[in-house]
């Protein structure tokens, strides 16, 4: 079984979500929902899509076809939301944010070979060429990359 929703509607997607849900555990059967939403970033960063739609056309999406700018939209019109309670939540939510990152800077990053793990139970020959390559990269290069802040 499958529903299209507007993956841009909050409120259409947690209905479809509950819906697939009880089918999902009443029929014991998968149940795919396809979203229809708009990508509003590039697909990559080799991908200018400016080459291809306007900055027009990304900015109405943005404003005010984007999910969180629809359920904000529809929470002023309500009036369970209104500029002083986004002014103090954007504020604290900016304070989190920076504090989280804060902490994480801190932290030892990953070990570069967990780049290679946790994908496959036996590793391809190809990846393993990777890792290995990797390795004797570093090995050759490793005073140009600040490796004292990785994991060992």
């Amino acid at each position: 079984m499958s529903i299209r929703v507007d993956g841009n509607d909050v409120f259409a997607v947690y209905n479809a979500t509950k819906e697939a849900r009880r089918r999902a555990v009443a029929e014991n059967q998968p149940f795919l929902i396809e979203a229809m939403t708009y990508r509003i970033g590039h697909h990559s960063t080799s991908d200018d899509s400016s080459a291809y739609r306007s900055v027009d056309e990304v900015n109405y999406w943005d404003k005010q076809d984007h999910p969180i700018s629809r359920l904000r939209h529809y929470l002023l019109s309500q009036g369970w939301w209104d500029e002083e309670q986004e002014k103090a939540w954007r504020k604290q939510s900016r304070k989190k944010v920076m504090e989280a990152f804060e902490q994480a800077e801190r932290k030892p990053k990953p070990n570069p070979n967990l780049l290679f793990s946790d994908v496959y139970q036996e590793m391809p020959a190809q990846l393993r060429k990777q890792q290995e390559s990797l390795a004797r990269h570093l090995q050759t290069y490793g005073e140009h990359y600040p490796l004292e802040h990785f994991d060992k």
